[in-house]
């Protein structure tokens, strides 16, 4: 099966580098948000992987394919596709360059589930108690 993408408008910003811009229709904040959340809880959970993760917020999120993604980040699309597949040996420099481009950053988690529950609960208290400050 043939995945057709929108074809992308070029914008130059003021510094004289490209901007590609997807001609597609454009989700929400709100929707970017929702959809963020489900891949990044999926993510958590283990029923995704980041290359996993990756593709499906490129696809769903900028509606573009992967050579103009590598275009848009700055690596090649090989770098792309072997995160996607979850066959890259890549850096955390630039793991953090490709996942940058849909909102993602590389994040060190235990790999022990209980300790990744009690990581999660301590930064739910400290922006509730952030929340409840601001308030």
């Amino acid at each position: 099966m043939k995945n057709s993408f929108t074809p992308l408008a070029v914008k130059v910003k003021p510094s004289g580098r490209k901007k590609l811009i997807s001609k597609s229709k454009r989700m929400q904040p709100t929707e970017k948000d929702e959809l963020m959340l489900s891949v990044c809880q999926s993510m958590l959970l283990g029923e995704i992987t980041t290359g996993g993760a990756l593709k499906k917020l490129r696809i769903q999120m900028l509606s573009i394919n992967q050579d103009q993604y590598a275009r848009m980040v700055g690596v090649t699309r090989k770098i792309i596709s072997e995160i996607e597949g979850d066959k890259s040996k890549a850096s955390a420099s630039v793991l953090n360059q490709v996942l940058r481009g849909v909102g993602l950053s590389v994040m060190v988690m235990p790999r022990d589930k209980y300790l990744q529950e009690q990581l999660i609960q301590t930064e739910k208290q400290v922006l509730d108690n952030l929340i409840a400050i601001k308030s």
